[in-house]
């Protein structure tokens, strides 16, 4: 695969201002709002997005110490409720830093020096552990059933590594990165879940950086179990022109997306308080 690593990972909220004030209080900061998006034909948010049905979108870009995380919000966000944290299906964000009980204060929470397990005010799970500086990822819970599978394609198909255990709300697991750009935590639940759709409340999606989106998405969808959702689109208006992307069902059904995003020459970027972090530097 000719991938370079995490660029970002995604997550559909219930109100996507909550989500980013959340997020600011961590140590995040917003670049740019996309949207609202309008489906320009009948039928494209199911068979470009993996959404359920089609509803205006908007899209938030947020840098949080150096971690790019994207957040959707749909008018009307279908299906069942997000999973549980720490079951099959659901997400994360993972953050290390020096002093636990100091973000633990910023919060309003219960947390001591050796970390906690919190769900902020916008539904968004957050696991908070002790660590040298401040660093942020995106995690993932699988079934102890698809754990290897996953991890083999990660490490063999888009080059990623595994780096050092992680936990976080009664999970296990391993945090992987690859040369560049962010880490992830991939972490084994128990039991069964059934995966959150793009437009669901708790969907998600991890994005790796592809420098040809076209080639990389046509190796992927060659083999078994991936399949492109359509064909690579280049964004032609508003806050991120130039961006091209698709994005990807895996064989577990975690979406992924193959994305280059043109940093240092996007429009939102003259006004910015802080831009998205290039995939040239490790997140």
């Amino acid at each position: 695969m000719r991938t370079r690593g995490v660029d970002h990972v995604g997550v559909t909220v219930s109100d996507l201002e909550d989500a980013i004030a959340d997020l600011r209080r961590v140590g995040g900061e917003l670049c740019y709002i996309e949207g609202p998006i309008i489906e320009p034909f009948p039928g494209w948010m199911k068979a470009k997005l993996g959404a359920r049905e089609p509803a205006p979108l908007r899209v938030a870009a947020v840098n949080a110490f150096g971690a790019n995380l994207e957040l959707f919000e749909y008018e009307k966000a279908e299906g069942e409720p997000a999973p549980k944290p720490g079951t099959p299906g659901s997400f994360f964000l993972l953050l290390l830093t020096g002093d636990p009980t100091v973000v633990a204060g910023r919060l309003g929470v219960t947390g001591g020096p050796e970390g906690f397990d919190t769900t902020l005010p916008s539904g968004v799970h957050l696991a908070v552990r002790p660590g040298e500086g401040n660093r942020l990822c995106g995690g993932v819970f699988l079934s102890r059933a698809e754990i290897p599978a996953v991890e083999e394609d990660f490490e063999r198909l888009f080059g990623l590594e595994p780096l050092r255990p992680a936990a976080a709300f009664g999970a296990e697991g391993t945090v992987f990165a690859a040369r560049e750009g962010a880490e992830l935590a991939v972490l084994t639940a128990e039991g069964d879940s059934a995966r959150p759709a793009n437009s669901d409340l708790g969907g998600h999606h991890v994005a790796f950086h592809a420098d040809d989106v076209d080639a990389s998405c046509d190796l992927l969808d060659a083999l078994d179990g991936y399949r492109a959702l359509g064909r690579p689109e280049t964004i032609t208006d508003g806050p991120i022109v130039g961006d091209r992307w698709i994005y990807v069902a895996s064989p577990t059904g975690l979406q992924l997306e193959l994305i280059n995003m043109p940093d240092g020459d996007m429009p939102y970027e003259t006004n910015a308080l802080r831009t998205r972090t290039p995939i040239g530097e490790r997140q």
